[in-house]
């Protein structure tokens, strides 16, 4: 692996462990001066390999309203697969555009 690559904002990307998910990390280049990230071929493949394994399923739903709040209900494989139990607590984490939703 290269030591550095050179970065458009004129820093040096070095070799480092990127988070490519919550908590998910792999091998990439990242920039000292402006946070830019890259990989190379097999880094890639590598990266997509461990964001496969770590997803275990997907799942599209509709939100809906009660009341004055907007409303996301979960299906039964997914309450059956998190152990979610009704009036259990959960934490939502709001990053860069996406939401995860995990038990406390």
């Amino acid at each position: 692996m290269k030591k550095y690559i050179k970065c458009d904002c004129s820093g040096y990307m070095k070799p480092s462990n990127v988070e490519i998910m919550h908590g998910l990390f792999s091998e990439g280049y990242k920039c000292e001066k402006c946070g830019e990230v890259e990989f190379n071929g097999e880094q890639m493949r590598k990266a997509l390999r461990k964001k496969e394994e770590a997803i275990k399923m997907v799942v599209t739903r509709r939100l809906g309203m009660v009341g004055g709040s907007l409303i996301l209900r979960i299906p039964k494989h997914v309450e059956s697969e998190m152990k979610f139990k009704d009036g259990e607590e959960v934490r939502v984490i709001v990053e860069k555009n996406k939401m995860i939703i995990e038990p406390v």
